[in-house]
């Protein structure tokens, strides 16, 4: 009887070696399933920022064969011409000199221009003005302080036009004013700065 208590006790020993063991098998293997799922979980993250991206993508290629479907259109309008994203006309066309009024040609220019730009209801318009180099003249410095007070001027009659055509919506419509600043001929012949001036309809960003 004295060798059977020390049997027991080293099968009991063995016993609890062997529960540890299993135990810690256990704790590696769990550890490795909950790495596994984190994994799987990270890469179904993935999947769905790429299937978003490629949402994303088809949306603004898209928008970008719409763009370019209104800018040929506009490039086809009389008295306008059109750059990259913008509709330039000269003030030419639209106002008399020194004046921030709109000339009934003008009016016609916009009116077509809109026929256009309202088939697109998604796209924001910044409207901006420009001048030439040449300073205000005296008899207009009360109305103007600044080239820059003029192109703004312009830029605001051509929105406030737009803005009360049938289906426009002043949210957007954005201005602005370059002044001479922003030149795109050379202001010393009378071909340039008549080309500077002008106002540019630029079909911008999206609506978010």
């Amino acid at each position: 009887m004295k060798y059977i208590f020390p049997i027991i006790i080293l099968v009991a020993g063995m016993n609890l070696i062997s529960c540890a063991g299993n135990q810690e098998l256990l704790t590696a293997k769990q550890s490795e399933v909950d790495s596994l799922i984190i994994l799987a979980n990270d890469l179904k993250g993935q999947i769905q920022d790429q299937e978003k991206l490629e949402a994303e993508l088809a949306l603004l290629r898209g928008q970008d064969a719409e763009l370019q479907d209104a800018l040929k259109k506009l490039s086809e309008l009389q008295d306008v011409e059109v750059e990259d994203n913008r509709t330039l006309i000269t003030n030419d066309l639209l106002f008399q000199s020194g004046s921030f009024q709109l000339s009934r040609k003008g009016k016609e220019i916009l009116s077509n221009i809109w026929a256009v730009l309202e088939e697109h209801p998604d796209r924001q318009i910044l409207i901006v003005g420009h001048t030439d180099d040449m300073p205000i003249g005296k008899e207009f410095k009360a109305a103007y302080k600044s080239n820059w007070d003029l192109s703004t001027w312009r830029a605001l009659a051509v929105l406030h036009y737009i803005k009360e055509l049938p289906n426009a919506n002043p949210d957007r419509l954005t201005v602005g004013g370059y002044g001479p600043n922003q030149p795109i001929a050379d202001n010393d012949s009378d071909a340039g700065r008549s080309k500077n001036r002008r106002v540019e309809i630029v079909l911008s960003k999206v609506i978010s």
